[in-house]
Protein backbone atom coordinates (compact mmCIF):
# COMPACT_ATOMS: atom_id res chain seq x y z
CA UNK A 1 0.00 0.00 0.00
CA UNK A 2 2.85 2.35 0.80
CA UNK A 3 4.99 2.03 -2.19
CA UNK A 4 1.14 2.13 -4.37
CA UNK A 5 0.83 5.77 -2.51
CA UNK A 6 4.50 6.53 -3.25
CA UNK A 7 4.04 5.55 -6.82
CA UNK A 8 1.03 7.80 -7.10
CA UNK A 9 2.42 10.72 -5.68
CA UNK A 10 5.66 10.86 -7.74
CA UNK A 11 3.49 10.36 -11.04
CA UNK A 12 1.11 13.63 -9.79
CA UNK A 13 4.24 15.66 -8.71
CA UNK A 14 5.61 14.95 -12.46
CA UNK A 15 2.70 16.02 -14.22
CA UNK A 16 2.40 19.18 -12.07
CA UNK A 17 5.56 20.25 -12.92
CA UNK A 18 5.26 19.45 -16.47
CA UNK A 19 2.18 21.82 -16.46
CA UNK A 20 4.09 24.08 -14.51
CA UNK A 21 6.69 23.87 -16.94
CA UNK A 22 4.07 24.35 -19.78
CA UNK A 23 3.02 27.75 -18.22
CA UNK A 24 6.27 28.98 -17.36
CA UNK A 25 6.90 28.43 -13.92
CA UNK A 26 10.20 28.13 -12.76
CA UNK A 27 10.82 24.61 -11.17
CA UNK A 28 13.70 23.99 -9.01
CA UNK A 29 13.60 20.18 -10.40
CA UNK A 30 15.31 21.32 -13.70
CA UNK A 31 11.81 20.58 -15.55
CA UNK A 32 8.98 17.10 -16.03
CA UNK A 33 11.80 15.35 -17.88
CA UNK A 34 14.33 15.40 -15.44
CA UNK A 35 11.79 13.87 -12.58
CA UNK A 36 10.55 11.73 -15.09
CA UNK A 37 14.10 10.31 -15.36
CA UNK A 38 14.52 9.50 -12.10
CA UNK A 39 11.56 7.00 -12.33
CA UNK A 40 14.21 3.94 -12.27
CA UNK A 41 15.56 5.06 -9.09
CA UNK A 42 11.87 4.90 -7.89
CA UNK A 43 11.94 2.21 -8.49
CA UNK A 44 15.03 1.00 -6.99
CA UNK A 45 13.29 2.53 -3.83
CA UNK A 46 10.20 0.48 -3.82
CA UNK A 47 12.89 -2.49 -4.93
CA UNK A 48 14.67 -1.68 -1.48
CA UNK A 49 11.60 -1.24 0.78
CA UNK A 50 10.22 -4.73 -0.72
CA UNK A 51 12.97 -6.32 0.16
CA UNK A 52 13.74 -4.82 3.84
CA UNK A 53 9.97 -6.01 4.50
CA UNK A 54 10.42 -9.56 3.00
CA UNK A 55 14.01 -9.62 5.35
CA UNK A 56 11.86 -8.36 8.61
CA UNK A 57 9.37 -11.01 7.98
CA UNK A 58 12.30 -13.76 7.77
CA UNK A 59 14.40 -12.80 10.36
CA UNK A 60 12.22 -10.45 13.02
CA UNK A 61 8.34 -12.29 12.21
CA UNK A 62 6.98 -11.24 15.47
CA UNK A 63 7.52 -7.38 15.00
CA UNK A 64 4.71 -4.58 14.70
CA UNK A 65 4.27 -4.47 11.01
CA UNK A 66 2.33 -1.27 10.83
CA UNK A 67 5.99 0.25 11.94
CA UNK A 68 7.62 -0.46 8.82
CA UNK A 69 5.00 0.13 6.82
CA UNK A 70 4.73 4.12 7.92
CA UNK A 71 8.75 4.10 7.63
CA UNK A 72 8.56 2.99 4.21
CA UNK A 73 5.67 6.16 3.40
CA UNK A 74 7.77 8.66 4.81
CA UNK A 75 10.94 7.42 2.96
CA UNK A 76 9.03 7.21 0.02
CA UNK A 77 7.47 10.83 0.59
CA UNK A 78 10.57 12.10 1.45
CA UNK A 79 12.47 10.40 -1.53
CA UNK A 80 9.78 11.73 -4.22
CA UNK A 81 9.90 15.80 -2.44
CA UNK A 82 13.74 15.15 -2.44
CA UNK A 83 13.50 14.66 -6.40
CA UNK A 84 10.73 17.28 -6.40
CA UNK A 85 13.08 19.81 -5.57
CA UNK A 86 16.43 18.79 -6.92
CA UNK A 87 16.21 15.87 -9.48
CA UNK A 88 20.29 15.92 -9.11
CA UNK A 89 19.64 14.95 -6.08
CA UNK A 90 17.49 11.71 -6.78
CA UNK A 91 20.25 8.94 -7.29
CA UNK A 92 22.23 10.20 -3.98
CA UNK A 93 18.56 10.33 -2.22
CA UNK A 94 17.72 6.77 -3.19
CA UNK A 95 21.36 5.38 -2.45
CA UNK A 96 20.85 6.89 0.93
CA UNK A 97 17.51 5.03 1.18
CA UNK A 98 18.75 2.03 0.41
CA UNK A 99 21.23 2.55 2.83
CA UNK A 100 18.62 2.83 5.47
CA UNK A 101 17.05 -0.45 4.80
CA UNK A 102 20.38 -2.31 4.60
CA UNK A 103 20.38 -0.55 8.33
CA UNK A 104 17.13 -1.78 9.63
CA UNK A 105 17.81 -5.19 8.66
CA UNK A 106 21.66 -4.70 10.29
CA UNK A 107 20.11 -3.52 13.52
CA UNK A 108 17.70 -6.54 13.02
CA UNK A 109 21.09 -8.73 13.15
CA UNK A 110 22.95 -6.77 15.54
CA UNK A 111 20.20 -6.83 17.70
CA UNK A 112 20.72 -10.45 18.65
CA UNK A 113 24.04 -9.28 20.22
CA UNK A 114 22.26 -5.88 21.51
CA UNK A 115 23.52 -6.70 25.05
CA UNK A 116 27.07 -7.24 24.33
CA UNK A 117 27.04 -3.22 22.77
CA UNK A 118 25.55 -1.97 25.85
CA UNK A 119 28.06 -3.44 28.31
CA UNK A 120 30.38 -1.08 26.11
CA UNK A 121 29.29 2.28 26.67
CA UNK A 122 32.78 3.35 25.89
CA UNK A 123 33.14 2.68 22.63
CA UNK A 124 30.07 4.04 21.80
CA UNK A 125 30.57 7.42 23.32
CA UNK A 126 34.31 7.54 21.98
CA UNK A 127 32.25 6.65 18.10
CA UNK A 128 29.59 9.29 18.82
CA UNK A 129 32.05 11.88 20.39
CA UNK A 130 33.87 11.57 17.01
CA UNK A 131 30.77 12.01 14.70
CA UNK A 132 29.93 15.12 16.56
CA UNK A 133 33.56 16.53 16.54
CA UNK A 134 33.32 16.09 12.74
CA UNK A 135 29.96 17.85 12.45
CA UNK A 136 31.16 20.87 14.82
CA UNK A 137 34.20 21.49 12.59
CA UNK A 138 32.69 21.45 9.62
CA UNK A 139 29.91 23.66 10.60
CA UNK A 140 29.91 27.26 11.62
CA UNK A 141 27.68 30.57 12.04
CA UNK A 142 27.75 34.08 10.71
CA UNK A 143 26.50 37.00 13.12
CA UNK A 144 26.78 40.33 11.19
CA UNK A 145 24.17 43.40 11.40
CA UNK A 146 21.43 41.52 13.93
CA UNK A 147 21.25 38.97 11.37
CA UNK A 148 21.50 35.07 12.58
CA UNK A 149 22.59 32.16 9.69
CA UNK A 150 21.73 28.68 11.26
CA UNK A 151 24.99 26.89 11.69
CA UNK A 152 25.44 23.83 8.93
CA UNK A 153 27.47 20.99 9.94
CA UNK A 154 27.77 19.20 6.41
CA UNK A 155 30.23 17.67 5.77
CA UNK A 156 31.41 17.55 2.05
CA UNK A 157 32.80 14.50 0.64
CA UNK A 158 33.34 15.76 -2.92
CA UNK A 159 31.53 17.84 -5.48
CA UNK A 160 28.12 14.92 -5.29
CA UNK A 161 28.45 14.23 -2.06
CA UNK A 162 27.62 15.95 1.56
CA UNK A 163 26.73 14.36 4.68
CA UNK A 164 25.60 15.35 8.64
CA UNK A 165 27.72 13.57 10.94
CA UNK A 166 25.10 14.56 13.38
CA UNK A 167 22.20 13.06 12.13
CA UNK A 168 23.99 9.39 13.19
CA UNK A 169 25.80 10.59 16.23
CA UNK A 170 22.02 11.28 17.90
CA UNK A 171 21.29 7.79 17.59
CA UNK A 172 24.99 6.63 18.74
CA UNK A 173 25.02 8.96 21.58
CA UNK A 174 21.60 7.11 23.10
CA UNK A 175 22.89 3.79 23.19
CA UNK A 176 26.03 4.82 24.58
CA UNK A 177 23.58 6.27 27.59
CA UNK A 178 21.98 3.31 27.47
CA UNK A 179 24.84 1.14 28.37
CA UNK A 180 26.07 3.59 30.79
CA UNK A 181 23.04 3.10 32.44
CA UNK A 182 22.74 -0.79 32.33
CA UNK A 183 26.69 -1.03 33.39
CA UNK A 184 26.97 1.82 36.26
CA UNK A 185 26.44 -1.49 38.87
CA UNK A 186 29.67 -2.88 38.08
CA UNK A 187 32.01 0.61 38.51
CA UNK A 188 29.90 2.29 41.11
CA UNK A 189 29.88 2.05 44.46
CA UNK A 190 28.09 0.10 46.56
CA UNK A 191 26.35 3.70 47.99
CA UNK A 192 26.21 5.44 44.59
CA UNK A 193 24.74 1.88 42.68
CA UNK A 194 21.23 2.88 43.62
CA UNK A 195 21.36 6.34 41.44
CA UNK A 196 22.90 4.63 38.67
CA UNK A 197 19.72 5.72 37.06
CA UNK A 198 21.01 9.33 36.81
CA UNK A 199 24.54 8.38 35.51
CA UNK A 200 23.75 8.07 31.55
CA UNK A 201 21.30 11.07 31.75
CA UNK A 202 24.78 12.99 33.36
CA UNK A 203 26.69 11.64 30.43
CA UNK A 204 24.06 12.94 27.87
CA UNK A 205 24.03 15.86 29.82
CA UNK A 206 28.17 16.49 29.58
CA UNK A 207 28.20 15.90 25.78
CA UNK A 208 24.64 18.16 25.14
CA UNK A 209 26.63 20.94 26.80
CA UNK A 210 29.85 20.22 24.59
CA UNK A 211 27.54 20.25 21.94
CA UNK A 212 25.92 23.23 22.21
CA UNK A 213 29.41 25.10 22.90
CA UNK A 214 31.21 23.73 20.32
CA UNK A 215 28.58 23.02 17.51
CA UNK A 216 26.29 25.51 18.24
CA UNK A 217 23.34 23.70 17.99
CA UNK A 218 20.15 23.64 20.56
CA UNK A 219 18.24 21.43 18.76
CA UNK A 220 20.72 18.14 18.75
CA UNK A 221 21.65 19.25 22.26
CA UNK A 222 18.32 19.26 23.99
CA UNK A 223 17.45 15.91 21.51
CA UNK A 224 20.47 13.97 22.93
CA UNK A 225 19.64 14.99 26.39
CA UNK A 226 16.39 14.58 26.26
CA UNK A 227 16.45 11.24 24.29
CA UNK A 228 18.88 9.93 27.40
CA UNK A 229 17.10 11.17 30.07
CA UNK A 230 13.28 11.25 29.07
CA UNK A 231 13.32 7.10 29.35
CA UNK A 232 14.86 6.99 32.72
CA UNK A 233 12.55 9.60 34.16
CA UNK A 234 9.26 7.77 32.55
CA UNK A 235 10.49 3.99 33.50
CA UNK A 236 9.16 2.72 36.94
CA UNK A 237 10.59 -0.89 36.63
CA UNK A 238 13.99 -2.07 37.56
CA UNK A 239 16.47 -1.93 34.31
CA UNK A 240 19.14 -4.33 35.50
CA UNK A 241 17.78 -7.23 37.71
CA UNK A 242 16.52 -8.25 41.00
CA UNK A 243 20.30 -8.22 42.31
CA UNK A 244 20.63 -4.94 42.28
CA UNK A 245 19.78 -2.53 44.94
CA UNK A 246 17.02 -0.22 43.93
CA UNK A 247 15.89 3.07 44.93
CA UNK A 248 12.18 4.64 45.37
CA UNK A 249 10.42 6.17 42.44
CA UNK A 250 10.36 9.49 43.84
CA UNK A 251 14.10 9.31 45.32
CA UNK A 252 15.38 8.17 41.78
CA UNK A 253 12.77 11.22 39.97
CA UNK A 254 14.26 13.80 42.42
CA UNK A 255 17.89 12.86 41.33
CA UNK A 256 16.81 13.05 37.93
CA UNK A 257 15.16 16.13 37.92
CA UNK A 258 18.52 18.02 39.14
CA UNK A 259 19.69 16.95 36.35
CA UNK A 260 17.62 17.85 34.05
CA UNK A 261 17.79 21.73 36.05
CA UNK A 262 21.23 21.96 36.08
CA UNK A 263 21.17 21.08 32.38
CA UNK A 264 18.02 23.68 31.77
CA UNK A 265 20.11 26.58 33.75
CA UNK A 266 23.34 25.76 31.72
CA UNK A 267 21.56 26.39 28.38
CA UNK A 268 19.81 29.22 29.85
CA UNK A 269 23.58 30.76 30.98
CA UNK A 270 24.53 29.63 27.56
CA UNK A 271 21.90 31.50 25.70
CA UNK A 272 22.28 34.76 27.40
CA UNK A 273 26.06 34.84 27.16
CA UNK A 274 27.11 33.18 24.05
CA UNK A 275 26.59 35.36 20.62
CA UNK A 276 26.50 32.66 18.86
CA UNK A 277 23.46 31.34 20.91
CA UNK A 278 21.84 34.60 21.80
CA UNK A 279 21.89 35.37 18.11
CA UNK A 280 19.61 32.75 17.14
CA UNK A 281 17.44 33.46 19.68
CA UNK A 282 16.47 37.25 18.67
CA UNK A 283 16.46 35.76 15.32
CA UNK A 284 13.62 33.67 16.44
CA UNK A 285 12.30 35.88 17.87
CA UNK A 286 12.21 38.32 15.38
CA UNK A 287 12.84 36.97 12.20
CA UNK A 288 12.11 40.43 10.18
CA UNK A 289 15.71 41.35 11.24
CA UNK A 290 17.60 41.93 7.73
CA UNK A 291 14.12 39.59 6.30
CA UNK A 292 15.33 39.71 3.10
CA UNK A 293 16.52 36.02 2.26
CA UNK A 294 15.61 35.01 5.46
CA UNK A 295 15.09 31.25 5.41
CA UNK A 296 12.33 31.48 8.46
CA UNK A 297 10.27 33.85 6.48
CA UNK A 298 10.37 32.27 3.38
CA UNK A 299 9.17 29.21 4.47
CA UNK A 300 5.73 31.19 6.70
CA UNK A 301 5.38 32.85 3.25
CA UNK A 302 5.47 29.11 1.39
CA UNK A 303 3.18 27.89 3.59
CA UNK A 304 0.93 30.57 3.69
CA UNK A 305 0.94 30.42 -0.35
CA UNK A 306 -0.36 26.82 0.38
CA UNK A 307 -3.46 27.16 2.19
CA UNK A 308 -5.57 24.16 3.42
CA UNK A 309 -5.67 22.18 0.26
CA UNK A 310 -2.15 23.34 -1.49
CA UNK A 311 -1.35 24.47 -4.62
CA UNK A 312 -1.27 21.04 -6.17
CA UNK A 313 2.20 18.52 -6.36
CA UNK A 314 4.68 20.37 -8.53
CA UNK A 315 3.08 23.62 -8.80
CA UNK A 316 4.73 24.85 -5.81
CA UNK A 317 8.05 27.20 -5.92
CA UNK A 318 10.68 25.46 -3.63
CA UNK A 319 13.47 27.29 -5.58
CA UNK A 320 12.90 30.22 -3.51
CA UNK A 321 14.00 28.49 -0.23
CA UNK A 322 16.75 27.74 0.64
CA UNK A 323 18.02 24.45 2.12
CA UNK A 324 14.73 23.28 0.37
CA UNK A 325 15.91 19.51 0.13
CA UNK A 326 16.53 19.23 3.34
CA UNK A 327 16.05 21.76 6.59
CA UNK A 328 12.66 23.35 5.25
CA UNK A 329 11.50 20.04 3.13
CA UNK A 330 8.29 20.41 5.39
CA UNK A 331 7.60 23.68 3.91
CA UNK A 332 7.98 22.16 0.71
CA UNK A 333 5.58 19.89 1.06
CA UNK A 334 3.19 21.96 2.89
CA UNK A 335 3.22 24.53 -0.13
CA UNK A 336 2.03 22.11 -2.44
CA UNK A 337 -0.31 19.57 -0.63
CA UNK A 338 -1.40 22.36 2.17
CA UNK A 339 -2.45 22.26 5.69
CA UNK A 340 -3.96 18.47 5.16
CA UNK A 341 -0.91 17.24 3.69
CA UNK A 342 1.62 18.21 6.40
CA UNK A 343 -1.19 17.43 9.29
CA UNK A 344 -1.28 13.65 7.53
CA UNK A 345 2.72 14.52 7.70
CA UNK A 346 2.94 15.03 11.30
CA UNK A 347 -0.27 12.46 12.11
CA UNK A 348 2.37 9.53 10.03
CA UNK A 349 4.79 10.74 13.14
CA UNK A 350 2.44 10.80 15.91
CA UNK A 351 1.33 7.42 15.14
CA UNK A 352 4.89 5.92 14.56
CA UNK A 353 5.66 7.40 18.02
CA UNK A 354 3.14 5.77 19.44
CA UNK A 355 3.71 2.21 18.15
CA UNK A 356 7.04 3.01 19.49
CA UNK A 357 5.90 3.92 22.74
CA UNK A 358 4.02 0.35 22.37
CA UNK A 359 6.73 -1.47 21.83
CA UNK A 360 8.52 -0.03 24.86
CA UNK A 361 6.06 -0.56 27.21
CA UNK A 362 6.24 -4.36 26.06
CA UNK A 363 9.84 -4.59 26.39
CA UNK A 364 11.68 -6.01 29.83
CA UNK A 365 14.63 -4.39 31.42
CA UNK A 366 17.01 -2.48 29.25
CA UNK A 367 15.69 -3.21 26.22
CA UNK A 368 12.71 -0.78 27.37
CA UNK A 369 14.76 2.11 28.44
CA UNK A 370 16.50 1.70 24.88
CA UNK A 371 13.43 1.42 23.02
CA UNK A 372 11.95 4.45 24.18
CA UNK A 373 15.04 6.18 23.86
CA UNK A 374 15.06 5.23 20.27
CA UNK A 375 11.28 6.15 19.57
CA UNK A 376 12.13 9.85 21.45
CA UNK A 377 15.03 10.54 19.12
CA UNK A 378 12.89 10.15 16.25
CA UNK A 379 9.90 11.98 17.67
CA UNK A 380 11.88 15.15 19.31
CA UNK A 381 13.70 15.51 16.16
CA UNK A 382 10.30 15.19 13.77
CA UNK A 383 9.14 17.97 16.65
CA UNK A 384 12.11 20.36 16.97
CA UNK A 385 12.43 20.66 12.79
CA UNK A 386 8.82 21.39 12.27
CA UNK A 387 8.31 23.87 15.31
CA UNK A 388 11.29 25.50 13.87
CA UNK A 389 10.16 25.78 10.28
CA UNK A 390 6.34 27.55 11.86
CA UNK A 391 8.76 29.36 13.93
CA UNK A 392 7.00 27.92 17.30
CA UNK A 393 10.75 26.92 18.48
CA UNK A 394 13.96 28.50 17.33
CA UNK A 395 14.90 27.21 14.29
CA UNK A 396 18.37 25.40 14.11
CA UNK A 397 20.00 23.02 12.30
CA UNK A 398 18.06 19.67 11.81
CA UNK A 399 16.33 17.75 8.72
CA UNK A 400 12.82 16.19 9.06
CA UNK A 401 13.84 11.95 9.72
CA UNK A 402 13.12 9.77 7.11
CA UNK A 403 11.79 12.66 4.80
CA UNK A 404 14.63 14.74 4.54
CA UNK A 405 17.72 14.79 2.46
CA UNK A 406 20.46 13.35 4.43
CA UNK A 407 22.46 10.05 3.83
CA UNK A 408 23.71 9.57 7.52
CA UNK A 409 20.60 11.07 9.05
CA UNK A 410 18.96 8.63 7.16
CA UNK A 411 21.08 5.84 8.74
CA UNK A 412 20.62 7.07 11.98
CA UNK A 413 16.95 7.00 11.98
CA UNK A 414 16.37 3.73 10.25
CA UNK A 415 18.87 2.14 13.00
CA UNK A 416 16.77 3.04 15.41
CA UNK A 417 13.74 1.02 13.69
CA UNK A 418 15.33 -1.62 13.22
CA UNK A 419 16.00 -1.68 17.16
CA UNK A 420 12.45 -1.09 17.92
CA UNK A 421 11.73 -4.00 14.88
CA UNK A 422 14.08 -6.41 17.01
CA UNK A 423 12.61 -5.13 20.30
CA UNK A 424 8.81 -5.82 19.36
CA UNK A 425 9.99 -9.29 17.87
CA UNK A 426 11.77 -10.42 20.92
CA UNK A 427 8.96 -9.03 23.52
CA UNK A 428 6.05 -10.78 21.31
CA UNK A 429 7.81 -13.98 20.73
CA UNK A 430 5.92 -17.23 22.07
CA UNK A 431 9.39 -17.64 23.62
CA UNK A 432 10.02 -15.17 25.19
CA UNK A 433 9.35 -14.24 28.96
CA UNK A 434 5.63 -14.82 29.72
CA UNK A 435 3.14 -12.06 28.61
CA UNK A 436 -0.08 -10.13 30.23
CA UNK A 437 -2.74 -13.47 30.02
CA UNK A 438 -5.95 -12.66 28.34
CA UNK A 439 -8.96 -11.00 30.87
CA UNK A 440 -10.76 -14.66 29.89
CA UNK A 441 -7.77 -16.39 31.31
CA UNK A 442 -8.12 -17.41 35.02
Amino acid sequence: MAGVVVCTTFAVTALGVEQNSFWGGASSSGGAESLWGTAGWLAAVVAGGAAARVAIKRWAPNSNELLLGIVGLLIGIGWVFVARVDARLASEQAVAVLLGFAAIVGSLAAARRLDWFLSRPGACGLIAAALLAVGSFSGGADVSAGAYEPPRQWLDLGTLLSVQPYGLAKIVAVVAACGLTATAPRWLGPRLTPHRHAAGASAAAVGAWALLIIGADLASSVIIFAAAWLPLWLDGDDLVGSDVPTMPRSTRARALNGVLVTYAIGVGVLVTVYDRLSAQAHYWLNPWIDAEGAAVVDAAFAISAGGISGVGPGLGAPQHLPEAHSEFIFAVIAEELGILGGAALLAAFILLVGIGAGIAQRAHRTHRLLATAATSIIGLQALFTVAGVLRLLPHTVGALPFVAYGPLAMVGNCMAVGLLLAISDASDAPHGEPQQLPLSSP
